[in-house]
C-alpha cells in the first residue's frame, strides 16, 4: 500500500484499519468489554458506565446500534471523540431511519431546536402569575370560596412548573445540563414538590425504552409502571399476589379515581422514596418548597379548611396527570430484545398517541399532547411541536406507520376498553 503523505494524515477515516465485526461476535473478541455502537462504530464504554450523565441507560444498548438514541438527546460527535472505538460494524440499512434521520436534520437547520427565549419568559411569567393570585386570595382574603378557587389556582400552578422542569430536564431551555439541571430543581423540587432528578433519571429510561418490557431483568419501562394496574400482557409475570390479581380485574373501575385522588401524593412520595442517589440539594429544595406551602396555609382560618384545600388542590392536579399517561397505556408495548430489532423511530410513533386539541389550548397541555414528536425530538421545545407535527404525519403516511391522534375524550375512552380487556386476560400463573 502506498504510504501516506504526513499532510494528508488527518484526512484518513478514522475507522480505517479497524476490525468489523457483528454484535454476536462482542462476547468472544471483548469478553470483559461492554461496547456501544454509534454511526457503524463501536465504542469501549466499560468504564464510562458509571460516569454516563444520562445515568445506567446506557447498559440496556451494550452490544446494540444506539445511534438514533444518540442523537435524539442531542449528543455531539465531540463525545464520541472521548470514547475508545475498538471496531466497526454495518447499520441496519432502514429506509424508515433514513427518512426520519433526513427529517431531524431539515428541521435542525430550520431552526427547530433552538430555543426562544422569549416564550420562556412568557411561561415563566405566567407561572409567576399563578402563584401571586394564589398568595393573594389566600392571605388577603377570608372567603371560604375564595380559598377553594386558590387551591385550583394552586393546582395548575403545580401543573405548569411541572412543564417547565420538564423543559429543563430535558435540556430544551439553556441547552446546557449543569445550568438546566437548576432551572429544573427550581421549577419541580422547590415549586411544584417532587425530586426533579429523580424524575428525571426516570424520565430518561421512559424515553430511551418506551413501553419496554424486560422479564428477565426484571425491567419495566419506569413511567409506566403501577402495582395497582398492568395495561399490557407482556407485564402479567411482573404481578404475584392475589391483590394485584383483583386490582387488576377491576383496573377499568380504579384507573380513573387512583389517578385524580391518589396521583399527586404518589408522585411526591416515590420521588423521594425511591432515589437512588441521595441528592442533598433535593432535600434542601423539598424543604424550601413545604416552608413556602405551610406559610401559605397557616393563614388559613381552621386546620379543616387547611386539609380541604390541599385536597383540592392536590385532586385538580391529579386530573391533569391523564396528559402523561393517556399517550402511552393503550399503545404498543415490547420486549427488549424485539424492540432492538425495530426502528426506533417507527417504535416512538408506535407506542405514542397525540391528543387532539386547537392551538389555544397548547398551554393546556404543555406540548404534551403532541407526544409522538416529543418523544421523536426530546430536545425540541413545546412550542415547536404543533409546526413539526406538519412533517412528521405525512412522513408517517408515507410509511404506513400508524399516527394515532384523537381527541381527550376518545383517547380516555380506548385506554378504559384496553385496560378492560386486558385484566379480563390476567391470571396469576401466566403460563
Amino acid at each position: 500500500m502506498t504510504p501516506v503523505p504526513t499532510e494528508l494524515k488527518h484526512r484518513r477515516n478514522p475507522s480505517e484499519g479497524i476490525a468489523e465485526f457483528s454484535p454476536d461476535d462482542i462476547d468472544l473478541r471483548f469478553p470483559d468489554k461492554k461496547l456501544v455502537g454509534v454511526d457503524g462504530m463501536w465504542y469501549d464504554v466499560t468504564d464510562f458506565i458509571s460516569k454516563h450523565p444520562g445515568g445506567p441507560i446506557i447498559e440496556k444498548f451494550i452490544g446494540k446500534d444506539a445511534t438514533a438514541i444518540f442523537y435524539a438527546y442531542g449528543h455531539k460527535n465531540w463525545v464520541l471523540k472521548q470514547a475508545k472505538s475498538v471496531g466497526r460494524y454495518i447499520r441496519r440499512d432502514d429506509a424508515i431511519d433514513r427518512a426520519f434521520e433526513k427529517l431531524r436534520d431539515e428541521l435542525t437547520d430550520k431552526g427547530f431546536f433552538i430555543t426562544d427565549r422569549t416564550f420562556y419568559v412568557k411561561k415563566i411569567s405566567f407561572i409567576a402569575f399563578l402563584f401571586a393570585i394564589v398568595w393573594l386570595l389566600v392571605t388577603q382574603f377570608s372567603s371560604w370560596y375564595l380559598h377553594m378557587v386558590a387551591a385550583v389556582v394552586l393546582a395548575f400552578f403545580w401543573q405548569q412548573s411541572g412543564f417547565v422542569m420538564h423543559e429543563f430536564m430535558h435540556t430544551q431551555v439553556v441547552k446546557d445540563f449543569s445550568k438546566d439541571r437548576y432551572g429544573g430543581m427550581f421549577f419541580g423540587t422547590v415549586c411544584f414538590g417532587i425530586s426533579a432528578h429523580w424524575w428525571r433519571d426516570e424520565h430518561i429510561f421512559h424515553h430511551a425504552l418506551t413501553n419496554v418490557v424486560d422479564v428477565g431483568t426484571r425491567f419495566i419501562d419506569p413511567q409506566m409502571w403501577e402495582a395497582a394496574w398492568a395495561q399490557n400482557k407482556k407485564m402479567f409475570p411482573f404481578f404475584q399476589t392475589h391483590l394485584q390479581y383483583w386490582a387488576i380485574k377491576v383496573q377499568h373501575f380504579t384507573f380513573v379515581p387512583c389517578v385524580m385522588f391518589i396521583g399527586r401524593l404518589e408522585i411526591v412520595l416515590d420521588s423521594f422514596v425511591l432515589q437512588k442517589e441521595g441528592r442533598w440539594e433535593e432535600w434542601v429544595g423539598w424543604a424550601l418548597h413545604w416552608i413556602w406551602l405551610s406559610f401559605m396555609l397557616s393563614f388559613l382560618p381552621t386546620w379543616q379548611e387547611t386539609i380541604t384545600f390541599y385536597m383540592v388542590a392536590s385532586f385538580v392536579q391529579g386530573i391533569f396527570h391523564f396528559q402523561l399517561i393517556l399517550s402511552h397505556y393503550c399503545k404498543l408495548f415490547a420486549h427488549l430484545t424485539d424492540f432492538h430489532e425495530m426502528s426506533w423511530y417507527q417504535y416512538q410513533v408506535e407506542s405514542n398517541m397525540n391528543i387532539e386539541c386547537p392551538w389555544w389550548q397548547d398551554w393546556y397541555y404543555g406540548g404534551l399532547q403532541f407526544h409522538i414528536e416529543h418523544h421523536l425530538f426530546p430536545r425540541m421545545s413545546r412550542n415547536k411541536l404543533r409546526e413539526a407535527a406538519k412533517y412528521v404525519r405525512p412522513l408517517c403516511e408515507e410509511f404506513g406507520i400508524d399516527y394515532d391522534q384523537c381527541e381527550f375524550t376518545t383517547a380516555l375512552t380506548k385506554t378504559l376498553k384496553h385496560l378492560k380487556v386486558t385484566g379480563s386476560h390476567f391470571k396469576l400463573d401466566p403460563r
